[in-house]
Parts: C-alpha cells; sequence; structure tokens
C-alpha cells in the first residue's frame, strides 16, 4: 500500500512540475531572444486588432489629417488610419504633412479607443 501511495504522489508532482513550466518556448523570434513572441504589429489594423496597452510599434504611413492640440490622424500604405499624439515638446520640424515617415511609438489603448504617442518620427527613405 506504501509502494502505491508513493508511486500516486510522485505522479502527481511530476505532473504539477511539467504544467508550472513556462510555456511558448517552442517558437524563436529571429533576432530576439529564444522562446518570446515579442512581435510587434507593423500596420494600423495590426495595433488596432492584437497590440496591447504600452506596446513600443513602429508604422510607416503619412500624417494626413490635423486633429486639434497636439493629435494627429495617421493613415499606413493600406489607407487604415488611427489617431497619434505628437507632444509638443518635441521639435517635430523635420516631418510634414503627406510625407512618407517612420513612426515609434506608444500604444495607448483605452475601452473605446487606441491611440498611438508618438516618441520619434522620421522622413522614410526609398
Amino acid at each position: 500500500m506504501n509502494k502505491l501511495a508513493l508511486t500516486v504522489i510522485g505522479t502527481v508532482f511530476v505532473a504539477a512540475g511539467a504544467l508550472a513550466a513556462p510555456q511558448g518556448f517552442e517558437q524563436p523570434v529571429a533576432g530576439g531572444p529564444q522562446g518570446f513572441n515579442n512581435q510587434a504589429p507593423n500596420t494600423v489594423a495590426g495595433v488596432l486588432q492584437n497590440a496591447y496597452d504600452d506596446q513600443i510599434v513602429t508604422l510607416s504611413g503619412r500624417l494626413t489629417n490635423f486633429l486639434g492640440d497636439d493629435r494627429y490622424e495617421f493613415t499606413d500604405e493600406a489607407g487604415d488610419r488611427i489617431e497619434v499624439e505628437l507632444d509638443d515638446d518635441q521639435n517635430w520640424s523635420n516631418i510634414s504633412k503627406d510625407q512618407l515617415i517612420t513612426i515609434v511609438g506608444k500604444v495607448d489603448k483605452d475601452l473605446l479607443s487606441t491611440t498611438i504617442e508618438v516618441k520619434q518620427a522620421a522622413p522614410l527613405q526609398r
């Protein structure tokens, strides 16, 4: 009886250890640490559908509309649009309306809206 009890207890501990092991280490990301799926979306549609709050994203497109204060409409090459915020503490004179640019920013995801706080913007060289 003791052997059976020890076998059952040992099996439970082994199974619990396997279930508690970290998951997601089977798909390496090119150029990143092994085992993490850290691919950020690179399109407006991807940001709207899959990005999480405070995620850093890089997008290419154009500033197409001024929305007031420091808010602009950003349109990517697929024609999808998202509101972006260009902090007035920075000098944004290196970019202009309808110029193809690359932005790097932080996703601000709320209950009813998703915007991007732009940290860097630069003209895209093609």
